[in-house]
């Protein structure tokens, strides 16, 4: 946390005259080990409007001044710094009496400057509310738990009829009134961001079509809930793009002899993962997934019949697989993915450097091994690239197909 104070006293015996300024500013994150005698209690409480299609979260801050360089009338906090979630809309921020001026201090990082609409002096707190809405869909409420520190008391607001999977379970839920609760008090730590998906299932709708392979014609069918047409004609589309390009970067068509099936699915139906291919029962795909997931699940048609003796092969194929697909269809987007994957790998590999030998896929992707998965995925994919790009893609389609 950076402080800043200036203290300036002026003293004329000659005339006795004392004048007494004090100009302080202070900025305070949320957790700072070098400030902790003040204390920020959070009360925040998300609440899922289906009619609105939005998440509205309220935030009420208490920010009590236990600061012993400011008593005896030495300065006062005038202003709080606070990360906000990107993408969230209608902020207001206000007290009892007032609205209160806020400004976004950094564009990277989303960090908001709340100023006070009072100074707090020593001993002495302030309280005000910060509120914004996370836009959701007609049937679905895909959003984030997004807090700091450990004095934080949450709940969610969920209506009765959804299906609900919640990151982390050190919560107590209570139904009141056709609405689920789920309380998490104070004391957790909330260092981490904690997923909350809330679906309600409607009727499945289904589109389809069909695609000319090389050796075989496939019918694509998707399924998808009521109200995400954008989200079914999106699969659509992206596997009947996908699919001829596979057969090339892969050297060999289509190696099944079923059609293909993708369905939207609930992260209980994937088990936490962005999506599954099930074979000959289809893909299913996570709701919040887009066409980068489905790729890479389209491209284990091919990476099984390769028969690789590792986990960590058959997903680093699949990830170079997707990665050269997107090269092709999506330029922009293949050589973000792969800046991406190779920044991670690097930010995780002195945490979770583990063999890709060891690498395996667990049953459920949860907050407990997330990291660990996530590293070998992205290990995997950086081995499996560096061997195109040293050995050409020829090669690779050569040795696969040796298998």
């Amino acid at each position: 946390m950076l402080k800043t104070r200036k203290n300036t006293h002026f003293v004329s015996l000659f005339t006795l005259l004392l004048t007494f300024v004090i100009l302080i500013v202070g900025t305070l994150p949320i957790a700072s080990a070098d400030w902790d005698q003040n204390i920020i209690e959070i009360n925040a409480a998300y609440e899922v409007i289906p009619e609105d299609m939005v998440v509205h979260v309220s935030k009420e801050f208490t920010f009590s001044n236990h600061d012993s360089d400011t008593c005896f009338w030495r300065g006062y906090y005038s202003n709080l710094n606070y990360k906000l979630p990107d993408g969230i809309e209608n902020i207001r921020v206000y007290d009892n009496d007032d609205d209160m001026n806020f400004f976004k201090t950094d564009e990277k990082y989303s960090y908001y400057t709340f100023e006070f609409n009072k100074n707090v002096w020593y001993d002495k707190s302030y309280t005000f509310t910060v509120e914004y809405d996370i836009v959701t869909h007609k049937n679905i409420a895909a959003f984030h738990i997004s807090e700091n520190g450990d004095n934080t008391k949450v709940t969610v607001s969920i209506p009765d009829g959804y299906d609900v999977s919640i990151d982390r379970n050190e919560y107590t839920k209570t139904q009141q009134s056709d609405v689920n609760t789920y309380r998490f008090d104070k004391g957790l730590n909330w260092d981490k961001l904690c997923f909350v998906d809330a679906v309600h299932p409607t009727e499945m709708q289904v589109i389809k079509d069909t695609i000319h392979l090389k050796e075989k014609d496939v019918k694509i069918i998707v399924e998808f809930w009521d109200g995400e047409d954008e989200w079914g004609n999106e699969m659509l589309s992206a596997a009947i793009e996908s699919l001829p390009v596979l057969e090339d970067v892969t050297g060999l068509p289509y190696p099944t002899e079923y059609d293909i099936t993708i369905t939207q699915a609930t992260s209980v139906d994937t088990l936490g993962y962005g999506g599954a291919n099930n074979g000959e029962e289809g893909i299913i795909l996570l709701h919040t997934e887009n066409y980068e997931t489905l790729i890479h699940e389209l491209a284990h048609y091919w990476t099984r019949e390769c028969d690789f003796e590792s986990i960590w092969m058959d997903e680093g194929y699949a990830n170079l697989y997707t990665y050269l697909v997107l090269e092709q269809n999506h330029p922009d987007d293949a050589a973000a993915r792969k800046e991406l994957y190779f920044e991670q790998y690097e930010n995780m590999k002195p945490d979770y450097d583990l063999q890709l030998s060891d690498l395996n896929v667990p049953d459920a992707f949860n907050s407990e091994n997330a990291n660990k998965v996530d590293y070998g995925y992205k290990k995997s994919f950086v081995l499996t690239y560096n061997k195109y790009e040293n050995e050409g893609l020829e090669s690779i389609q050569v040795s696969n197909l040796k298998r």
